[in-house]
């Protein structure tokens, strides 16, 4: 990888950039709406780094490079003007500046700023120093340093004490003239040391600015095993957040000639040698525990900046892949946008609901990008490239009751208290393309803001594979009526085996409504295949007598395939259990990718396998309904002619029980669940409330 290789991808965003500037007036410009709102002003900064960058390139660019000077210089000058040190006003009449997310941009824009520092006029440093000394103060006086494992607790802030403490030490150090300097500086220390924590930090003796890691401690972002609930569930994406900013703070002190303080790399790459368990060969984000945000956007670009500290610390073969990988899936959905944007073809819909949100999304990677080809032009970077040997992972959480088992065949893994409910996840990680995190592998519910919450788990592992098992409630949540509250109007209890053979997973569910409620859709097993653009927008499913291709958007509706297994494109099969008769292939007309808080917005189409699909508006459902009742074996790795040797079929067993036996190629299990509120027994063995067990039987 070579800084060209970043501008190539750079450059046909400065087509789409056109239509998305507009003059401010005063020489000033903003991109996107350019209204006080965080996103809008960090989307600026995103782009006025990444134009710099491009400008100062020694190398030959098919534009005109004092024109994009002069329009980065345009755009930073507008958040410079309109800042509430600036005198000036946003496009929505108020100034932005002075809260806990304010200097984001700003240290996304670090390469940037670097870039065209050289050409910034005395009233240019003048206005800069007076805003970062703002934000710095601002900080000192009203950020608080606060950290919590529990994101429902509202103090799970490792990404804003990162980049806070970030932004301090980096004022302290450009500024030593600044009053407040070693003000500054010691709370630098506080926020950089309780950004990647854990809870063994209360018991460190480890020195920090002369005091012990203990006595700096306010409490674990993260778990001892590093996983992260930011949002509320185990959130791998905003991991990866997190580490950017050791990134982004890595480059500019190693530009700078600072020596690097020990708290900026303070569990970094304890926390990388967790994350890189969690990205595909293609360098696409491994998300076990879901995404409540567009897919393949946001998060994944911020990968990028890791990638780079790690090759350059490391000399991490892995990473170097990664870095290969993330730029060409960038290059295979912008060929496929005429206007030179990178998401315009995918998310083209997204563009018209909210101008705010889709040109921040687009911003991200111009930004990394424009990161990525400063850091490639000042640092010499190893050249890496080897291919890195197949990841091997064993790895579980307690606190979402997470399992994953990795091998070069195969990903399988399991999360209850996931983005959009249990996710479980199943299929060769040659093939990135066929995750979806979607409360995938379970029942849909679609009513009115429909939400689950996890509320118990139990798991286990053992060599090769794992169990899980628990329940969670489906909560409506947004009341529309006077006097009227939100109710938990709906329950999930479902189990997951990963067998010792390698390659397959084994889901049962029971759903039952609590209150009386309308569902608008339902459908049995849920389980996403996306049909997008990184497949060629196409699927081939082929089944006992029954072979179809789809495309995506096709709108076929609902498809029963007659057949009780189903292949999708000789790289995976679902075997229905019990549930229906026998699967039904759902194909609708629109994409399905939800926005959690704004779910009118979808970010990937897809196809899904069911057991059955009910759309009908008039339903009410009545407490004690039972809305869904399945079984199902996922295998990852098998063509359709292999598939029908394998068998899944429910035994008969008390209520509260749910009891299959799987058989394939000599070998058979037999996997029950207590779905019940006590203790059940089944052949002898005794079942907690919740619990699930398995076991080989020949």
């Amino acid at each position: 990888m070579n800084e060209a290789v970043y501008l190539e991808r750079m450059i046909p965003f400065c087509n789409y950039l056109k239509k998305q500037v507009r003059n401010a007036g005063n020489g000033l410009m903003y991109y996107g709406t350019g209204e006080a709102g965080h996103w809008a002003i960090q989307s600026n900064f995103n782009v006025a780094g990444a134009l710099a960058v491009l400008a100062t390139t020694k190398l030959e660019i098919p534009l005109d490079k004092q024109e994009l000077l002069d329009l980065a210089l345009r755009l930073f000058r507008y958040n410079l003007h309109s800042h509430v040190t600036g005198g000036g006003k946003a496009s929505c009449g108020n100034p932005w500046g002075g809260s806990w997310i304010s200097t984001l941009g700003l240290e996304r824009m670090v390469q940037g700023q670097l870039a065209f520092e050289p050409y910034l006029t005395d009233q240019d440093k003048e206005a800069f120093r007076k805003m970062n000394l703002f934000e710095a103060d601002w900080i000192l006086k009203n950020y608080e340093t606060v950290a919590a494992i529990d994101g429902n607790s509202g103090r799970n802030k490792p990404e804003s004490n990162y980049w806070n403490g970030s932004f301090l030490y980096r004022t302290a150090m450009d500024y030593p003239d600044a009053p407040d300097r070693e003000a500054y500086l010691d709370k630098a220390t506080s926020l950089l040391l309780n950004a990647i924590s854990i809870p063994a930090d209360a018991e460190s003796d480890t020195l920090f600015r002369g005091k012990p890691l203990r006595d700096w401690f306010v409490g674990a972002n993260f778990t001892e095993n590093y996983s992260l609930d930011h949002h509320s569930y185990m959130n791998m994406g905003y991991s990866v957040i997190t580490l950017s900013h050791a990134a982004y703070l890595y480059f500019f002190c190693k530009a700078r000639g600072w020596t690097l303080p020990p708290e900026a790399m303070h569990h970094v790459q304890d926390l990388w040698n967790v994350v890189k368990n969690f990205i595909f060969p293609d360098g696409r984000l491994l998300r076990i525990g879901g995404d409540s945000r567009a897919r393949y956007c946001y998060c994944q670009m911020y990968l990028l900046p890791i990638l780079l500290m790690m090759q350059n610390l490391e000399k991490d073969t892995e990473s170097a892949a990664f870095e290969r990988g993330m730029l060409d899936l960038l290059k295979q959905e912008q060929i496929t946008t005429p206007d030179g944007s990178f998401f315009g073809t995918r998310l083209k819909e997204m563009s018209h609901q909210s101008r705010y949100y889709y040109t921040r999304l687009e911003s991200d990677p111009i930004a990394v990008l424009g990161s990525g080809a400063m850091i490639r032009r000042s640092f010499d970077l190893p050249e890496i490239t080897e291919t890195p040997v197949p990841r091997i992972v064993d790895w579980h959480d307690d606190f979402h009751t997470a399992d994953l088992i990795r091998t070069e065949k195969t990903v399988r893994s399991f999360v209850r208290r996931a983005a959009e409910g249990p996710v479980v996840l199943t299929l060769d990680p040659a093939f990135s393309d066929m995750a979806e995190w979607c409360a995938n592998g379970h029942a849909q519910l679609q009513g009115h803001l429909l939400f689950t919450i996890a509320e118990r788990g139990f798991h286990k592992s053992f060599p090769g594979g794992f169990i899980n098992a628990g329940a969670s409630g489906i909560h409506e949540r947004g009341p529309w009526g006077e006097g009227e509250v939100p109710y938990r109007v709906a329950e999930t209890r479902s189990a997951c085996a990963a067998l010792p053979d390698g390659k397959t997973t084994l889901v049962l569910e029971k759903v039952v409504s609590i209150k009386e409620h309308t569902l608008i859709s339902l459908r049995g097993i849920g389980w996403k295949i996306p049909n997008d653009l990184f497949n060629g927008n196409k699927r081939t499913y082929r089944g006992n007598n029954f072979a179809m291709t789809l495309e995506k958007m096709s709108g076929n509706g609902v498809i029963d395939t007659g057949s009780t297994w189903l292949n999708v494109d000789d790289k995976l099969t679902l075997i229905l259990g019990h549930g229906a008769n026998s699967l039904k292939l759902h194909a609708p007309a629109k994409a399905m990718g939800e926005i959690r808080h704004g779910r009118e917005m979808k970010s990937l189409y897809m196809n899904e396998i069911c057991s059955f699909v009910e759309e009908d508006e008039t339903i009410r459902r009545m407490p004690g309904d039972v809305l869904s009742d399945s079984s199902y074996a996922v295998i990852a790795g098998v063509t359709a002619a292999e598939s029908g040797a394998y068998k899944l079929e429910r035994l008969t067993a008390p209520e509260d029980l749910r009891v299959v036996q799987y058989t394939a190629n000599g070998r058979s299990w037999i996997f029950a669940a207590n779905f019940g509120d006590s203790e059940q027994v089944w052949e002898d063995q005794t079942i907690p409330a919740g619990e699930c067990i398995l076991k080989e039987i020949c």
